[in-house]
């Protein structure tokens, strides 16, 4: 079938979808309106237009649904794909954070070790510090929306809440969370 949705879109549709949206048929379409009020009387010449018309109509209407349904599911496809790249982005940050905190302690080390070999090259006394900066910190908790950003169905919840906040502002019903 996904073989079948292909020829369609790259062979067939395009076609209609060429003509149904060029501006000359878009207008000689409104135009027959006139002659359709005008020539009531003869019924032939009614009946001829009513079809194209509605023929018009319909392939309107399922042109239009059928892109959109389209777009839906790309719409879909790249909130996900940007989910698994926030994801991504994050893990990689929270690696680097890590990197740096064991870099920073590394380097606290040496200097430790430079100034008691000084100390011992004068003879001195010398304390060692203990390091007390750079305390891993929870990344996930500190972004705005807490760890729950993180959860695996972060992204469907998010789209479900918008979804149904849409509905609510257009006062329509849709099945929400169970959809």
């Amino acid at each position: 079938m996904q073989r079948v949705n292909q020829i369609l879109d790259s062979y067939v549709l395009p076609w209609p979808v060429k003509f149904l949206t060029n501006r000359l048929i878009i207008l000689v379409t409104i135009a027959l309106l006139v002659p359709l009020i005008v020539f009531a009387h003869s019924t032939d010449f009614v009946l001829a237009v009513n079809s194209y018309l509605n023929t018009m109509s319909v392939a309107v209407s399922s042109i239009v649904l059928l892109y959109a349904t389209i777009a839906e599911v790309r719409d879909r496809q790249i909130a996900a794909m940007q989910e698994r790249r926030a994801q991504e982005d994050h893990t990689h940050v929270t690696e680097m954070h890590q990197l740096v905190l064991e870099n920073i302690r590394f380097q606290h080390e040496e200097i430790q070790d430079l100034r008691q070999i000084l100390a011992e090259m004068r003879g001195a006394p010398v304390a060692r510090r203990e390091f007390r900066g750079g305390q891993a910190a929870d990344l996930q908790a500190l972004h705005p929306r807490g760890k729950t950003r993180f959860a695996k169905d972060h992204a469907r919840r998010e789209v479900v809440r918008a979804i149904d906040s849409w509905r609510e502002d257009n006062g329509t019903t849709g099945a929400g969370e169970n959809g």
